[in-house]
Formats: structure tokens, C-alpha cells, sequence
């Protein structure tokens, strides 16, 4: 099932719950509304040295390739492997499938509409980049207007992923102090995205989630409900950013 129909089916969920469901902006790619986004200038550009061969469908930039080892994704037009590569995932919006759903406790979460090996690309996270200072200004305005919901992400010293109110289906991913995913950053095409990654087999049903704590960025505390062995007892408690 194709990104599309999922989409489709939150826009059926929320006509059939208009007072609950979740109102935002649904973006398939990061929005940069306080910058330009990056051109890719030719000598920054990272060619590995992968060749397909026919009889080893591996060779076609998987793991051995130097590009997927330092979470680089190939550039098209510059990859020897073309349409063989298999390093442009982001690019392609490669996601595993995935279903909305309301959970008892915890809101809006998301299932996993497939098995999902460990290690596999399951969606990335998107939302609107903005600057540092911009991130501390919506997550005080967020905390002034009682939005207990706010989706700030880390994306790298100067920069942050606001999800809020514009965002992919990511943003309903729970926390879990012992989740069964996780962030990765990628660069791609001269740009740092963000994807969530299975760390361990998924079976088909089960609700995905990552540690909040190693990317939340601030605001109001909220109680962890994740109940997990060992849980940290509130989202942010060990989070980078700034401490509430």
C-alpha cells in the first residue's frame, strides 16, 4: 500500500472523528519556510565506488557501500549503480507501511501495517526546519497556550524539526522508555533529515515507538505512560536541548 492511501485513510479517520482527530498540515518532505534549502554543490558530493553486478544483487550499495556507512545517501546522476542503487531511500519516501490508530491512553499512535525487519527504514520523520531560537519561542508559545502535544525534534546544533503543525506521519509515533525503533540522521542531498529505523523485528500490528528522550527539545513535562520496565517517568527527563 502505497504513502498516498495512508494518508487517505487519516482523512477518512478524521472526518469520522472530527473532534478528536488530530488537525495538521500532512508534508511528505521537510518545509523550509526560514531558509533557502541547500543546493548540493558537485564537490561536496560523495560518489562511493559500488558497481551492480547482476549475480550479487548486494553489491548495488548496500551495507559495503561507503555512502550507507556513514549515513550518506547516494546522488543521483553521480552513482555508478543508477537505477540499481539502493542508497536513496529518503529520496524515494522507501517507508514501511504503517496504520493510524487511536490507542487507549496514549492518543494517536501508529502500527505497523507489515513485518518489519530490524534495521529497515520505516519512515522519515518531516516537518517544518527551523532555527534554534525559533524552536524556544513556539515551545514557550506552545507551553503559554496549554499544547501539551508539541512535536519539536533535534536536528543539529543550530537547527530543529517543528511537526506541530505541519508534519508526516511520524509525528504520531509514541515515546517508550524501551522502544522498538529509532532516530537516525542521514544526510541527504547536502541536507541532514531524520529517519525512524526498526531496532529489532516488528511483527505486523504492533505499535512502533522511539525514545522521545534522546531528541525532544522542551516545553512542558509530560508523564510517561509508555510502562516500561525501568521508565524514565516523564518525557525530556534526560532530553539534549534545554531542561523544564
Amino acid at each position: 500500500r502505497s504513502c498516498c492511501s495512508t494518508v487517505q485513510e487519516l482523512v477518512s479517520q478524521m472526518e469520522e472523528e472530527p473532534t478528536e482527530a488530530p488537525l495538521y498540515i500532512h508534508i511528505e518532505t521537510n518545509d523550509f519556510s526560514y531558509r533557502r534549502h541547500k543546493r548540493q554543490k558537485e564537490e561536496d558530493i560523495a560518489v562511493c565506488e559500488c558497481q551492480y553486478d547482476l549475480m550479487d544483487p548486494d553489491s548495488a550499495c548496500g551495507e559495503r557501500c561507503w555512502n550507507v556507512s556513514t549515513n550518506t545517501e547516494c546522488t543521483p546522476g553521480y552513482c555508478r549503480c543508477g537505477v540499481y542503487c539502493k542508497n536513496q531511500r529518503f529520496q524515494k519516501s522507501q517507508y514501511a507501511r504503517t496504520r493510524l490508530v487511536k490507542t487507549e491512553r496514549r492518543g494517536w499512535g501508529l502500527l505497523a501495517d507489515e513485518n518489519i525487519t530490524a534495521g529497515q527504514f520505516v519512515i522519515e520523520y518531516c516537518g517544518e526546519v527551523i532555527s534554534w531560537k525559533e524552536a524556544k519561542r513556539r515551545s514557550q508559545t506552545y507551553e503559554d497556550q496549554g499544547l501539551t502535544e508539541s512535536y519539536i525534534i533535534y536536528l543539529n546544533a543550530d537547527e530543529s524539526i517543528d511537526a506541530t503543525k505541519k508534519g508526516s506521519l511520524a509525528r504520531f509515533i509514541n515515546h517508550s522508555c524501551q522502544p522498538n525503533c529509532e532516530t537516525r540522521k542521514w544526510t541527504v542531498l547536502g541536507e541532514v533529515r531524520v529517519g525512524i529505523f526498526a531496532k529489532q523485528d516488528i511483527p505486523i500490528g504492533t505499535e512502533l515507538s522511539y525514545d522521545y528522550n534522546f531528541e525532544w527539545f522542551g516545553g512542558v513535562m509530560v508523564r510517561c505512560l509508555c510502562g516500561a520496565t525501568g521508565c524514565s517517568g516523564f518525557l525530556g527527563a534526560k532530553s539534549r536541548g534545554f531542561q523544564v
